[in-house]
């Protein structure tokens, strides 16, 4: 896998992402993301509590994910925390997210 100026740690179910997540990897956090719901099958929960940075063209990848989950009887889950970074830019899109406390 590329390098990415993002870290990740999975666990079955869920992906927590952390740091800054530049435009330049949301092809590596797709395939991350394709990778751990087993090609949009299986349910996932991306937590993205620690993310301190977070473009468009990656809420682009969060928002397809849970579209082709869907697509597939399957289900991603976005967790942001209130007043984060995440949590403003999803209120923003509109695209469904559980709050939960840091």
């Amino acid at each position: 896998m590329t390098e990415t100026s993002f870290s990740a740690t999975t666990e079955p179910g869920t992906l927590v992402l952390s740091g800054d997540i530049d435009a330049a990897d949301h092809r590596a956090l797709n395939d991350l993301i394709e990778q751990a719901s087993a090609t949009f099958t299986e349910n996932l929960t991306i937590d993205l509590r620690a993310v301190t940075f977070l473009p468009s063209i990656i809420v682009g990848v969060l928002a397809r994910a849970t579209v082709m989950a869907k697509k597939n009887g399957a289900r991603v889950t976005l967790v942001a925390v209130e007043g984060t970074v995440p949590q403003r830019v999803l209120t923003v899109c509109k695209i469904p997210y559980e709050q939960v406390t840091a």
